[in-house]
């Protein structure tokens, strides 16, 4: 296992992972992984490369996943917002999607009978279960009731020639069912914990772990036929993750101690050493084989994967980062003659891609980034420099090509309500701060040149020699040079998410971006010299918002709460271009640059992407 980086792939900032799951396609060794990016995500555990594109397999999040053999395929049964099997062959469903009454289907367990491949979930009705047939996304039989409590866990398997279910909800009660029939065949209850996280079937009886009221871990045995529940007792304290198949035995994973364990569930014997967990938490794990040899596969919140020999405790490879999570904020710029993009994620790093490879342009910039903020990048001696809000150091300036930074004004840049807001016309940045008010900054110079004397800013935008901010339900003008008020204030008519200028028709034109419903999203134009309305007003669902040049027009860009990019006209408020789709979730970010002199949009997503568009053929 060579350990290499998963690549240049534009999926670069990290979000959450579920529990991975290991298996094989087509005879080849894979992870498998599912996130809050609606994405299934396979890996060539040989490489560490990800095997073709990501599977748009999630309906409102992937919450789990179980690989399964179906007919000679290797497939992925996925939950989330639905319940679907998905062929990792060929990559495409293999059943219609099975929507619950469940804001989330929480999947139990899935297993083959009678020809049949079934997953058992949470039911229509609380504390239901409910079997389905995946090969025609019916149910199967009715729904399963007799819990009095949410349904925690699940498994099935096979008793005396009986598939039977197992599950056990969260009054610590445990139920067995014939999945044939539906009939409930019997009860018991654990009596050593509070709270059942794992059940598994082994040899004629289920094992149940769970955590006791101290959160110490603990597992119980239920004997099927005879009927007794009697404690499995183990050395030390530890804290069951998950139960998994291991070379034909049950293992389960634990934690405990600032450490996680593999343990044999017959023997309770400890398989390999303790890997360090200093927060079970922040670890999803799995169990599998690599070839011959056992390996343990440990995934971070931040998305880093770790594998491990079971044998030897010994890390195999270097980390890797497998996950594409939500870019909050988007620029673009040149450097070195090259189209770059500019991302920062919620991993607290700043990413340059170039856009005309997709591939990284350097090394992530690490910072403590204002959540959501947006930034900007500007010219500073003839060199490319981006500019950010940063949690400690107030607003940041550094150069694009080396990394390094150039400026730190310490002024404390977040709002009173929310992240702060940066415009830039030229080399000068107009930025709200964190007293409610807004400022201009000379990038060119490294200081401030004035400061506005508005009060309770919730947005600001610069250009045509004026500076605009929003302050409740009023935009205010003010003349760059001289900091004075310009006409009067213009009742917006709701609080704004952002604003813009522009140039429109000859006419100075500010650009208003409603925060809240009725109309949130929704888009509105202010004549800058008459304080009149300017033209239609845009009611849709805008979650970005950009204002820029295409050769000699100016035109609106606006990102969508449904993942799509509409590029307007202002003039007559119609799009210029059918809507741009592609990212799986809403757009976070949209800039308008040049590559390889043709003008292209740029825009980013809470799936993690990064995407460009031509907009060559923008109508006359």
């Amino acid at each position: 296992m060579p350990g290499r980086q998963l690549g240049p792939t534009m999926y670069g900032h990290s979000d959450r992972t579920v529990s991975p799951a290991i298996g094989s396609v087509n005879g080849k060794p894979v992870i498998v992984t599912g996130g809050r990016d609606d994405l299934l995500r396979v890996w060539d555990l040989a490489t560490r490369k990800l095997i073709g594109e990501p599977i748009p397999a999630g309906q409102d999040g992937v919450d789990h996943v179980e690989l399964h053999r179906w007919d000679g395929k290797d497939i992925a049964v996925v939950s989330g917002g639905a319940l679907r099997a998905w062929d990792l062959g060929t990559r495409r469903p293999l059943t219609p999607p099975i929507v619950t009454q469940t804001l989330h289907t929480n999947l139990l367990a899935v297993d083959s009978h009678d020809g049949q491949h079934v997953a058992l979930t949470e039911g229509k009705f609380p504390f239901e279960l409910q079997a389905w047939d995946l090969n025609t996304g019916s149910a199967v039989g009715a729904p399963l009731k007799g819990h009095e409590a949410k349904p925690r866990a699940g498994a099935i398997g096979q008793l005396g020639g009986t598939t039977l279910a197992v599950t056990g909800d969260a009054n610590k009660v445990l139920r067995s069912w014939d999945l044939k029939t539906g009939k409930a065949l019997a009860t018991a209850k654990v009596t050593s914990m509070d709270y059942i996280s794992g059940i598994a079937i082994q040899g004629g009886a289920a094992v149940v772990t769970g955590t006791d009221g101290d959160f110490q871990g603990r597992m119980e045995r239920w004997d099927l036929a005879a009927g007794t529940v009697t404690e499995v007792k183990h050395k030390g304290e530890f804290f069951p993750v998950e139960l998994r198949e291991l070379d034909g035995r049950t293992v389960t994973i634990l934690s405990g101690d600032g450490t996680l364990r593999v343990a044999d569930l017959a023997t309770g014997e400890l398989i390999g050493h303790g890997w360090d967990s200093d927060d079970l938490l922040d670890h999803v794990a799995a169990v599998g084989k690599y070839g011959t040899t056992p390996i343990l596969v440990i995934g971070d919140l931040d998305g880093t994967l770790t594998i491990w020999d079971l044998r030897t405790g010994r890390q195999l490879g270097k980390p890797f980062f497998g996950y594409g999570g939500g870019v909050e904020t988007l620029a673009v710029t040149k450097v070195r003659g090259k189209a770059v993009a500019v991302t920062a994620g919620a991993d607290d790093t700043i990413r340059m891609w170039d856009l005309a490879t997709h591939k990284p342009f350097r090394a992530p910039i690490s910072c403590a980034c204002v959540e959501y903020a947006p930034m900007t990048t500007v010219t500073r001696g003839g060199k490319p420099v981006v500019v950010y809000a940063d949690v400690e150091h107030g607003l940041v300036a550094r150069d694009a090509a080396t990394g390094k930074q150039v400026d730190k004004t310490g002024i404390s840049v977040a709002s009173h309500d929310g992240p702060a807001q940066l415009s830039v016309d030229g080399s000068v940045v107009a930025t709200t701060t964190r007293d409610g008010g807004a400022e201009l900054w000379d990038l060119s110079a490294g200081s401030r040149r004035r400061q506005v004397n508005a009060t309770e800013v919730d947005a600001v935008a610069v250009g045509n020699r004026i500076i605009a901010t929003a302050s409740g339900e009023q935009i205010k003008l003010w003349d760059q040079a001289t900091g004075q008020p310009i006409g009067k204030p213009i009742a917006s008519g709701g609080q704004a998410e952002s604003l813009a200028i522009g140039q429109v028709d000859g006419k100075t034109v500010v650009f208003f971006q409603r925060k809240y419903a009725p109309e949130w999203g929704g888009i509105r134009l202010w004549d800058a010299a008459t304080g009149g309305p300017y033209g239609k007003a845009l009611s849709i669902r805008s979650t970005a918002m950009a204002v820029t040049r295409v050769g000699s027009r100016t035109v609106l860009v606006t990102g969508q709460n449904d993942g799509t990019v509409i590029v307007w006209d202002p003039q007559t408020m119609k799009p210029l271009l059918p809507p741009l789709s592609g990212h799986h979730g809403a757009v976070s970010g949209v800039a308008v640059t040049m590559l390889k002199g043709k003008p292209i949009a740029v825009s980013s997503g809470d799936d993690g992407g990064i995407r460009t568009w031509d907009l060559t053929d923008l109508p006359h």
